[in-house]
């Protein structure tokens, strides 16, 4: 009886143990086959092995949980979300400093971007504490270009386009060369193509794989407009809930995962371009001076711009960049 008794006890145990795992539903807009969902299924993967099971994060893709871009921040500073993935540039709202990763012509290359990301992201940390989250990772998309039905050769050829674009800066960008920025949803992109609400897109080649664009454009014009980051934040109650060696296990697997995507955004933007070459899609590299010359006086205007929203923090910033 004893011995049924001891084992009915650690059965008991055993099942509370069980029902005390914590379980955190993820928001990420992007599809599973794009290269950040494909981190965050990793990141998730990695937490549940380096917790035993004890964290599970349930990754649900493609925008399922219901969350516009602007909304996620607000989101997980509320507790709704206890973590997400979101793209910087829309929480611009919310502290202007994240409208850094999206100011054009600011880098040029990856080592760049990773230069710039580590000067900022001290700044990215206190503004996200400040909504009551924590910063986990970030990670770049590939280069944004534009995607048009016309090739583009100089500011003249923006009249009339209505270019789809994904945050503030890159709508006064397309503004400021004389089209119209457009914000849509990626999960209403392809069909505002098809329809005409819009008849171009500001992004990288990899969203062009996701959407399949050139069913419905034919170029896409190589301009390396910016290198946005996506980045990965936790609600600071919900994590500080977790017991220490967890807490622990969730920032070694953003680290791994961080240092992983960084090369996995390289490999997406060759590996993008390539299959937009194979449907057929041309890819323009060559940038007329005419062209080239108005998006550099648009960016420096959206630059001074930034800066002024940012405050003092943000020449902090570029000063460091620019090894002033």
């Amino acid at each position: 009886m004893k011995r049924y008794a001891l084992w009915l006890t650690a059965a008991l145990m055993l099942s509370g143990l069980g029902l005390a795992k914590t379980k955190w539903d993820m928001h990420i807009a992007w599809p599973s086959g794009n290269f950040h969902t494909k981190g965050v299924v990793m990141f998730a993967d990695l937490v549940a092995k380096k917790t035993g099971g004890d964290l599970e994060i349930a990754v649900h893709p493609g925008g399922a949980l219901g969350f516009k871009g602007q909304e996620v921040l607000g989101a997980v500073r509320s507790g709704t979300l206890p973590i997400a993935e979101l793209l910087m540039g829309n929480a611009r709202g919310d502290d202007p400093i994240f409208g850094l990763t999206s100011v054009p012509l600011l880098v040029k290359n990856y080592d760049e971007a990773w230069k710039l990301y580590q000067i900022a992201k001290p700044y990215y940390e206190e503004a996200l504490a400040r909504h009551n989250a924590k910063l986990l990772y970030a990670v770049p998309w590939p280069p944004s270009g534009i995607y048009t039905k016309k090739m583009l050769k100089s500011t003249a050829d923006f009249k009339g386009l209505k270019i789809r674009t994904y945050d503030a800066n890159s709508a006064e960008f397309v503004t400021l060369l004389g089209g119209q920025g457009i914000a849509i949803p990626f999960s209403e992109l392809y069909t505002a193509l098809s329809t005409g609400l819009v008849n171009g897109v500001l992004t990288s080649t990899q969203t062009g794989v996701d959407a399949k664009l050139w069913e419905v454009t034919n170029y896409f014009h190589r301009i390396n407009y910016a290198f946005p980051l996506n980045m990965v934040i936790v609600n600071k109650q919900a994590f500080d809930k977790l017991p220490a060696a967890e807490q622990q296990a969730i920032l070694d697997a953003a680290a791994e995962v961080e240092a992983f995507q960084w090369k996995a955004s390289q490999k997406a933007d060759l590996v993008s371009e390539i299959a937009l070459k194979n449907h057929g899609m041309q890819i323009v590299k060559d940038i007329t001076p005419e062209l080239q010359s108005a998006m550099e006086a648009a960016a420096q205007k959206i630059l001074e711009k930034w800066m002024a929203e940012a405050g003092p923090k943000a020449k902090e910033v570029l000063d460091a960049f620019q090894g002033k």
